[in-house]
């Protein structure tokens, strides 16, 4: 009997208290101008005009007008998005590409 309330009470908490949900860090976007890019650091601008610089990582997904990309390929004046976890993991980098027009549907 002892045996069975032990797996009732872990699976009780289990399902209370799910693990991948409280250790979730809040992603964060970051929006501003390339300085530059290269070595694995994305050095941008931010709208009030102080620069950030970001550690980017090979796993980051990096998007160029809509198309995967290498962080080497963003050119200075360019338009990006940063999209970070917790305090330093660098989650993605993106163009901003707003002015587009959407093609007719």
């Amino acid at each position: 009997m002892r045996p069975l309330l032990i797996v009732i009470a872990i699976t009780i908490s289990c399902v209370s208290f799910p693990v991948g949900l409280a250790f979730t860090a809040e992603v964060q976007v970051h929006k501003g101008t390339v300085v530059s890019a290269s070595n694995g650091r994305l050095v941008m601008k931010d709208r009030a005009g102080k620069e950030h610089t970001h550690l980017v990582s090979k796993d980051t997904k990096v998007t160029i007008h809509g198309r995967p990309g290498r962080l080497e390929q963003l050119e200075p004046t360019m338009q990006v998005r940063v999209a970070t976890e917790g305090a330093d993991k660098v989650v993605s980098v993106s163009t901003v590409d707003d002015d587009k027009l959407t093609p007719p549907a």
